[in-house]
């Protein structure tokens, strides 16, 4: 199951604590998975073992498997469409090579 997915499913049923630790997962997800346990545990204003406890929660075997869970989440999330930048090209454009 995707790892975002998962911590929105089981959010209400959060801790406090958890619920801090899971509104920074879910704010910034992409910053998240580049944290080691106790980084991230500094920027959630929680401990490092209620970070390894949260992930065992959601059902990780620990840290490193919840982080490779929001990495694939992020993978998988659709890229938003792209704008076009440029038009066509004319023949009467006055730099065309």
């Amino acid at each position: 199951m995707n790892g975002l997915l998962r911590i929105r499913q089981r959010y209400q049923g959060l801790a406090q604590s958890d619920k801090k630790l899971a509104d920074y997962l879910l704010l910034q997800p992409d910053t998240a998975r580049h944290l080691s346990s106790q980084q991230l545990a500094n920027e959630a204003g929680v401990s490092q073992s209620s970070v390894v406890k949260f992930a065992q929660k959601l059902g990780y075997k620990g840290f490193p498997a919840l982080k490779l869970a929001l990495s694939e989440a992020l993978a998988s999330q659709p890229e938003s469409p792209s704008v076009p930048i440029h038009n066509q090209i004319r023949g009467d454009d006055p730099l065309r090579l």
